[in-house]
């Protein structure tokens, strides 16, 4: 028998995306899984949208993916909807779980509700596929990465896989393969981004090799090195909590693993939509700016001067060309001053 994956979905304020995603899960070729989705929004708006649809009563929006075709799936379907508090309290045998947060913490935080109930199964064989909700996938995706890490030597262990995002409006272009970080300015950026898929396989193996972490939207882990690595961390509301659980994974002599399926197609951006869309990019801005900082002190602390140096010089300096004047007070608060990103955003 195959072994057991549970899928889990992060949302926020939007549900036409989880549907698309959950449509595209719905045709799998692989059948032993189970979806969570963790809702995050700020209303019960959008956790009933997605029960309405599982009940067959909501259809998917018109999408503009041609790339692949998918017959809706037949409703109702087996689903279960539980608050967050209630829902570590006992085994769920649903295919799909909808979970609503008491509150929004962020990624980490988010997913750590799934997390903790995969942990309390004790099913030691199982993986659990971290996959944003902003993506769909191919119907052999998962079959493929299953077998993948089959054929991984069994005795290394920490390890968290990922594997390469394809453009969802440009389905033959890659998105990214992986992560790199900057030690010298704190910097984050994609591996691959922009190259056709055909060049990214002939090269795959070489592309890897610059990779250190799996980006966030999808990552693979085993349970035994789930239980070993521990949740995500939750000192980041966005942004880096891949690269801290992959620091993490190192120190136990573990590491990342790129896998080569390409069959992950992904609307980037469309997970951190702001409810007010004009102060999307300033809180995403600060967001990835104290996070940067917080990854820094953690894990890269004898570069914190030229990091510091970097936001005070660089940052500061394309804020003002964009002549966005009004954020850099809140950029020095970051970098002099002790206030959460959430009070900073809100002065």
């Amino acid at each position: 028998m195959d072994i057991k994956v549970y899928i889990v979905l992060l949302n926020y304020n939007n549900s036409q995306d989880s549907i698309e995603c959950l449509e595209s899960i719905l045709k799998l070729q692989y059948f032993n899984y189970q979806v969570i989705i963790i809702d995050n929004s700020e209303t019960l708006q959008y956790i009933e949208e997605l029960k309405s649809w599982a009940e067959g009563n909501v259809m998917l929006q018109e999408t503009n993916f041609k790339y692949i075709v998918y017959p809706l799936e037949k409703k109702p379907l087996t689903f279960l909807s539980i608050r967050e508090k209630d829902f570590l309290l006992q085994s769920r045998n649903e295919k799909i779980i909808f979970v609503k947060a008491e509150e929004n913490n962020g990624f980490a935080a988010g997913n750590n509700i799934a997390l903790k109930y995969i942990l309390n199964q004790n099913d030691f064989d199982s993986c659990i596929w971290i996959l944003n909700n902003d993506t769909i996938i191919e119907k052999n995706s998962l079959s493929a990465i299953i077998e993948e890490i089959k054929k991984q030597n069994g005795s290394k262990t920490n390890i968290i896989y990922g594997t390469p995002l394809i453009e969802y409006e440009s389905p033959e272009i890659v998105q990214s393969i992986g992560g790199r970080y900057n030690a010298k300015t704190g910097l984050s950026k994609h591996v691959g981004e922009g190259i056709l898929i055909e060049d990214a396989m002939l090269n795959f193996e070489k592309i890897i090799k610059k990779t250190a972490y799996p980006v966030g939207a999808s990552m693979i882990i085993k349970y035994r090195d789930l239980k070993s690595i521990g949740l995500l961390s939750e000192d980041y509301f966005l942004f880096f909590e891949e690269i801290d659980w992959v620091s993490r994974a190192k120190k136990r002599n573990g590491g990342v693993k790129m896998l080569p399926i390409f069959g992950i197609y992904h609307k980037q951006g469309n997970s951190t939509k702001s409810k007010i869309k004009k102060k999307k990019s300033e809180f995403i801005d600060l967001i990835s700016m104290k996070s940067r900082i917080t990854f820094a002190k953690k894990y890269n602390r004898k570069n914190i001067g030229f990091i510091y140096l970097s936001i005070l010089t660089l940052t500061i300096g394309n804020r003002i060309k964009q002549g966005n004047f009004k954020v850099i007070p809140k950029i020095l608060k970051l970098v002099f001053g002790t206030k959460s990103i959430q009070k900073v955003n809100e002065n």
